[in-house]
């Protein structure tokens, strides 16, 4: 009965365990993705790509309270390096929040980036992106080069560590990213049921 159980268990696990996305890291690869944004544009990665250096995508939420205090930080660090060849996405996952919402939220916090709706949860998913905010530096030929949190606290007076910031700096100047894969904390992505 004991042995019976435990199988039970471990099937359980397992099943529960192949339901979350592998979280893609620095040296992963990623296809290509086009997403609608609150603008009414496409977005497209590849396309992205031509036109820039690297695209950091940037998992968002209008209600998540870890997002929040990040609205002067991200806007300066996007306003910043969109100037130095870097194109900036925020892209907001969850089913909970529509798209009437999303574009209202972009609009209110000034954001000098599209927002884009992944409607299914699909680019969350590929990435297997879990937490708002996260994010994901990659480069021409599709690599994450970073991937992780913008920084160490969401209250701006007690950050000690700029890691989205330093990463950016580091492949401005031509060097490699010293800390390229950081623990991103904030809400869970309220995914859509497939």
């Amino acid at each position: 009965m004991l042995k019976k159980s435990y199988f039970a268990l471990l099937a359980a696990i397992l099943i529960l365990a192949s339901s979350f996305a592998y979280a893609k890291g620095p040296g992963d690869k990623v296809e290509d993705f086009t997403l609608k944004g609150v603008d009414g544009k496409e977005y497209n990665l590849n396309t992205a790509l031509t036109n820039s250096s690297y695209v950091v995508v940037m998992f968002w939420s209008t209600e998540c309270p870890f997002v929040q205090p990040y609205t002067d930080r991200i806007n300066s660090i996007a306003s910043e390096f969109g100037s130095k060849g870097i194109a900036f996405w925020g892209i907001n996952s969850n089913n909970t929040e529509s798209i009437e919402i999303v574009k209202s939220h972009a609009e209110e916090k000034g954001y000098p980036f599209p927002m884009l709706k992944d409607v299914k949860n699909t680019v969350a998913d590929m990435l297997g992106a879990t937490r708002t905010p996260e994010v994901f530096l990659i480069d021409k030929n599709k690599t994450i080069l970073y991937h992780g949190r913008i920084d160490d606290s969401r209250d701006a007076d007690k950050v000690t560590s700029n890691d989205l910031k330093n990463a950016l700096d580091e492949v401005i100047a031509g060097k490699e990213i010293t800390v390229n894969n950081t623990k991103s904390f904030g809400c869970t992505i309220k995914r859509a049921e497939n």
